[in-house]
């Protein structure tokens, strides 16, 4: 019995950080600002607005600084990838 008991302690141990700290995933392409419509920059604003608001979710769990660190650089790397696209946008529609 005490066996099963430290068994499913340690089960209970090893799967809690497994579950945690889901990583979200960048979205997978930002349109063309000088081409794309309005509906499209919209809908990659929103990709952009969940997939910054699952690592600020990330953020607050994961306890790696060196993980948190390249997070963070994906992070400013698809804003600002977005935000170039947003700029070429706005001076399209000028």
């Amino acid at each position: 019995m005490k066996k099963c008991a430290a068994f499913t302690v340690l089960l209970a141990a090893v799967a809690i950080p497994a579950m945690g700290c889901d990583r979200p995933v960048a979205p997978a392409s930002i349109p063309d600002g000088k081409t794309a419509s309005k509906e499209e920059m919209l809908a990659a604003k929103k990709q952009v607005d969940a997939f910054k608001s699952g690592m600020e979710e990330y953020f607050a769990c994961e306890k790696s600084t060196a993980k948190k660190d390249a997070a963070g650089a994906e992070l400013v790397k698809v804003a600002d990838r977005f935000n170039a696209q947003v700029k070429a946008f706005k001076a399209k529609e000028g």
